[in-house]
């Protein structure tokens, strides 16, 4: 299965870090753009952007400022884009300035990711709303949207999740091996998140490539708890809903699936 995991290093020297208790969203340690940016028509830009003054940042574009600039360079772990520092300033003003003038939301900077995540990783879900305002789920590239949905639960943020499914993203999109949003909160053994998945509509009948289906999943997971235990309740209410839902138990083993697979195939070749 593939996996997506949203990596944040902690910089050399003085580079900002992200911070988080148990009490709040993380926060990031944000410096002087000067910190990050040694472009002079860059720190034009991004001072005009964080005035909200899109004269001036378009003024800033026409002299060559690069919206898409990132630093410090001399950091080989961690960088910044302007769109990624008004993201951490959590400047609403200025992600739409830099956005206006050609800042891309689905640009990674090194260590950070794209904007998108990086708002995620912040669990400013204002920030990411914003970004699909400016950025719509139709216009997005196939893998910044996948990126999307399955970093959400890898982090995990249902709120962030739930967002990008309100605004359209389908929920049983699949990763490259065929997984769904709901398969992988199952993986991570966030069984909340699969019953919301499953209430918000998940399909019980999609396949993988090699033949994983999300009954076959549930009873694999149903299998690794004692009975009457918490989370085997929680993991044999998902089987509950999912039958209710047509899912047919015992459920087919990948390899049977895969074998059902060819000889369709076979079928439909003679």
């Amino acid at each position: 299965m593939t996996k997506y995991l949203f990596v944040v290093f902690i910089g050399i020297g003085a580079l900002t870090m992200l911070t988080t208790t148990s009490q709040a969203a993380p926060k990031f340690n944000l410096k002087q753009p000067a910190f990050y940016f040694s472009d002079k028509k860059t720190l034009a830009l991004v001072d005009a952007a964080l005035a909200g003054d899109l004269s001036s940042a378009k003024l800033a574009a026409s002299q060559g400022a690069n919206p898409n600039d990132e630093g410090p360079l001399q950091n080989k772990y961690n960088r910044l884009r302007p769109l990624h520092y008004a993201i951490a300033a959590n400047n609403k003003d200025a992600v739409r300035v830099l956005v206006a003038v050609g800042a891309d939301p689905e640009l990674s900077a090194l260590g950070y990711g794209r904007s998108f995540l990086f708002a995620m990783s912040l669990e400013n879900v204002d920030m990411i709303s914003l970004l699909l305002d400016l950025r719509p789920i139709k216009s997005l590239r196939k893998d910044t949207l996948e990126y999307l949905l399955f970093e959400a639960v890898n982090q995990p943020c249902w709120k962030c999740l739930e967002l990008v499914l309100e605004r359209g993203a389908p929920i049983d999109y699949p990763d490259g091996p065929g997984y769904t949003v709901m398969m992988v909160a199952m993986d991570c053994q966030d069984y909340e998140m699969a019953e919301k998945l499953l209430q918000h509509g998940a399909s019980v009948h999609v396949e993988t490539k090699n033949g994983v289906t999300p009954a076959y999943s549930v009873e694999f997971h149903l299998k690794k708890y004692i009975p009457g235990s918490p989370t085997y309740k929680k993991v044999l209410h998902l089987k509950e809903m999912m039958a209710a839902r047509g899912a047919v138990f015992p459920a087919l083993s990948p390899e049977e699936v895969r074998g059902r697979r060819n000889k369709q195939k076979d079928s439909l070749s003679q």
